[in-house]
């Protein structure tokens, strides 16, 4: 990995400084969004006990061709909490009619949606019909396959000290997020404290068996998938992933990017910002969905 030179704080602080914080209307509260770049619209949409910072290893690598949108989901981060019932629908369409204020109502966009992200994206697709060009679930949950048991995540909030949850955090990114633990840095240990600081709304809040395959059904646009080899809530199951995808889309691109685990846009950032813009580029030639066979 290529880590910062200067501490986590200060990282986040220069690539917050390089975009724009905006805020649109959701119910009673906001919606926080992070703005960078010039070019074709992408949002970028976290995962679940999350916030913009899942994306900070690549915000500045895919600035330079796109214009980033990177909310706190509704519920994260800086963000006001969802009106209830929560659901991905209901959030997705909080999201949607943020993005219509920010780019307005008729730009075609991207989503790239990172673990319960990418639920909420096919769900922002499916509502956007074809203005959503470009569907990319980057180790997203919520399909009716196989998912391996996990280790439970150990939980911080009571110990005393400092280090004591600085050690948990640890624990539980290599538990759930990262497979090396050479790669669970300072700065992965920074994100992880504060997005678990701020998070009251997480994955298995909206993550429901079967509900991603509802919104692809009827999605036209490009689709593909990115995976870490060892993401802790795939492995060993990433064929049946791929065949899900490919399910609704014969076509859909299914990467899987070596040695690396489920937050693979930050584990492998070297090799997924690439990855990504090139999966991105395709989709602007790319032809109509194509159709299973019957």
């Amino acid at each position: 990995m290529n880590f910062p030179q200067q501490g986590p704080a200060e990282f986040i602080a220069e690539i917050e400084r390089a975009g724009t914080r905006r805020a649109t209307p959701a119910g009673q509260g906001e919606i926080v969004w992070r703005v960078f770049g010039r070019g074709e619209p992408l949002v970028l949409l976290h995962g679940g006990t999350g916030s913009w910072l899942h994306w900070v290893r690549n915000i500045e690598a895919l600035a330079a061709d796109f214009m980033l949108l990177v909310p706190d989901i509704p519920g994260s981060g800086e963000s006001s909490n969802p009106q209830p019932p929560i659901t991905a629908e209901r959030i997705a369409a909080a999201l949607l009619a943020g993005l219509d204020i920010i780019i307005g109502a008729d730009p075609r966009f991207a989503i790239a949606g990172f673990s319960m992200g990418g639920l909420i994206a096919a769900h922002m697709a499916y509502l956007a019909g074809n203005r959503a060009h470009c569907l990319v679930l980057v180790g997203g949950t919520g399909m009716n396959v196989p998912r391996p048991t996990m280790e439970p995540l150990q939980s911080w909030r009571r110990l005393p000290t400092e280090e004591e949850k600085r050690a948990v955090h640890r624990r539980n990114l290599g538990i759930l997020m990262i497979h090396e633990e050479r790669n669970i840095d300072d700065l992965a240990l920074h994100i992880q404290s504060v997005n678990a600081a701020k998070s009251r709304v997480r994955g298995k809040h909206v993550s429901h068996t079967g509900a991603l395959a509802r919104c692809l059904e009827k999605f036209s646009g490009r689709l593909a998938g990115i995976w870490g080899e060892h993401d802790a809530t795939a492995a060993p199951y990433l064929a049946e992933r791929r065949a899900m995808l490919q399910q609704f889309q014969p076509s859909a691109t299914f990467d899987i990017l070596p040695g690396v685990g489920h937050w693979v846009q930050y584990e492998a950032h070297t090799a997924f910002n690439p990855l990504l813009r090139d999966v991105l580029g395709r989709s602007y030639t790319s032809g109509a969905k194509q159709k299973p066979s019957s």
